[in-house]
């Protein structure tokens, strides 16, 4: 399988892992940490649209920066939910 290929097959697990921790019952996020995540967010799907309309010449760097983004967003939510449970735990 080309490297492209499986950055994007990447992202797009990525995507559907942080869809899933979103939408877990019960828990809830720091509002910085959800504007962090936006902005990763947003900024992954400028860069694939670079891609897709070729305004980016170096697909493989590209969709790279895209998941470390993707990844930052999720290890942002993963971080922010188990904050919040340890501070429940506390009281």
């Amino acid at each position: 399988m080309r490297p492209e290929i499986e950055k994007a097959l990447r992202v797009k697990c990525l995507s559907q892992d942080i869809l899933e921790v979103l939408m877990e019952d019960q828990t809830t996020f720091n509002e910085t940490d959800l504007r962090n995540v936006i902005e990763m967010l947003a900024r992954s799907v400028t860069d694939l649209a670079n891609v897709y309309t070729g305004l980016e010449e170096d697909h493989s760097t590209a969709l790279k920066g895209t998941v470390a983004k993707m990844r930052i967003g999720f290890n942002t939510l993963q971080f922010g939910k188990v904050k919040q449970r340890l501070e429940n735990e506390s009281v």
